[in-house]
C-alpha cells in the first residue's frame, strides 16, 4: 500500500468517512501534534512518502528532493504557494488541490471582517470583558466604496455578495487579467486605492504580488480608510500597515493571514487591527468538502486514473 504523509493538522476531522475511504486505499500517518510541521520534521517524516497530503506548510526544494517515492502532492486549500513548485516539475511530482471548496466561504468571512472592523466590534467587546462601556461611532458599509484588488473567484464571489447585499454600492475591482466584472468597475491599482474607503484583497501570493501594499500604496489610500487580508500573507508589507495605523492614516484593518504563522507581531497590539488566525475558509462545510475531494483524488491517482483537480500541468498520472 502507498505510505501518505499528511502533515495538514486536523485531517479527517470534518470528513471522518473520507479519512477511513482513505485507509482502505494507503498506509496513513496523521499528523497528530496540532502544530504545522517545520522543514525539518517535514523532510524527516516525508522521506518515504509515496503522497504528501499538506495545508500551508512549506513543502521546500529540500523536502520534494530528499523524498525516494514521492509521487503527489495533495493540498488541502486553494493556494500553491507553499509548494517548491521547480523541485516538483522536475521530480515529475503531480500536484492536487481544492480551487472551488472555499469560494464561498472566503466572501462570507471577507465580509464578516469588513463589518467588525468598520463598526468597532472587536474593540467594543474587549473593552466589554474589561468591565469597560465604549461606544464608538461606526460606519455603514452600503455607504462606502469598496476596492476588491483580485478578481478570481473569491474576489468575483465578494463582489456578487455585496452586490446582492446592497445593491447601490459602487464597487471597483483590479486584476490584470479580468476585463469585466458585473456590478464592478475596473481601475488601475494606484486609482482603486485612492478612491476606495475599504479595500480588500484576495489574489495568490507570488513574486509579483509579494508587498505589493507597501508604504507607497498605503500612502495612496484615504485617511480613515480600511484594508482587509483574507488572501495571503506577504501581499501586505506588515510593517508598513503597523505605521499606517499608528499614525491613524487608516482607520482600521482586518488581518487573516501573515508573513509569518502562528503571528506573534506588533499588529497584535493595535486596538483598531483585528486579527484572526487563517480562518477564513475554516467552515465545517468547507473542511468536509476539502477532505472529500483530496481523497477522491488521491484515490484516483492511486488507480492511475487522471486527476479530477490538477494544478495546471502537474498531473502526471501516467509517469505513477
Amino acid at each position: 500500500m502507498p505510505k501518505i504523509l499528511v502533515s495538514n493538522t486536523g485531517f479527517g476531522q470534518a470528513s471522518p468517512s473520507a479519512l477511513a475511504l482513505l485507509r482502505q486505499h494507503a498506509d496513513v500517518r496523521l499528523n497528530e501534534t496540532a502544530v504545522k510541521y517545520d522543514e525539518p520534521t517535514m523532510q524527516a517524516l516525508s522521506a518515504d512518502a509515496d503522497i504528501i497530503i499538506a495545508g500551508t506548510e512549506k513543502i521546500s526544494a529540500a523536502v520534494i528532493e530528499g523524498s525516494r517515492a514521492l509521487k503527489l502532492i495533495a493540498r488541502v486549500g486553494v493556494g500553491v504557494d507553499s509548494v517548491h513548485i521547480d523541485a516538483a516539475r522536475a521530480k515529475s511530482v503531480s500536484i492536487c488541490y481544492t480551487p472551488e471548496a472555499p469560494s464561498q466561504a472566503i466572501p462570507e468571512f471577507t465580509l464578516a471582517l469588513m463589518l467588525n472592523v468598520i463598526k468597532h466590534v472587536g474593540v467594543i467587546d474587549r473593552r466589554m470583558h474589561q468591565g469597560g462601556w465604549y461606544k464608538p461611532l461606526g460606519r455603514m458599509l452600503a455607504s462606502l466604496h469598496v476596492g476588491v484588488v483580485g478578481a478570481g473567484r473569491i474576489g468575483v464571489q465578494l463582489i456578487q455578495l455585496l452586490k446582492a447585499l446592497y445593491p447601490h454600492m459602487e464597487i471597483s475591482f483590479y486584476d490584470p487579467f479580468v476585463t469585466n466584472v458585473p456590478g464592478a468597475q475596473k481601475r488601475d491599482l494606484s486609482d482603486l486605492l485612492a478612491a476606495s474607503d475599504l479595500v480588500t484583497l484576495h489574489l495568490p501570493l507570488l513574486p509579483q504580488t509579494q508587498n505589493l501594499i507597501g508604504r507607497e500604496q498605503l500612502a495612496l489610500m484615504k485617511k480613515g480608510s480600511f484594508l482587509i487580508n483574507a488572501a495571503r500573507g506577504g501581499i501586505v508589507d506588515e510593517d508598513a500597515l503597523l505605521d499606517a495605523l499608528a499614525s491613524d492614516h487608516l482607520a482600521g484593518a482586518g488581518v487573516d493571514v501573515f508573513a509569518q504563522e502562528p503571528y506573534d507581531g506588533p499588529l497584535s497590539q493595535m486596538e483598531t487591527c483585528v486579527l484572526t488566525s487563517h480562518v477564513g475558509s475554516a467552515t465545517q462545510e468547507v473542511r468536509a468538502l476539502m477532505e472529500d475531494q483530496v481523497v477522491e483524488d488521491i484515490i484516483r491517482f492511486i488507480r492511475g486514473e487522471a486527476l479530477l483537480r490538477p494544478l495546471p500541468g502537474f498531473d502526471f498520472t501516467q509517469n505513477a
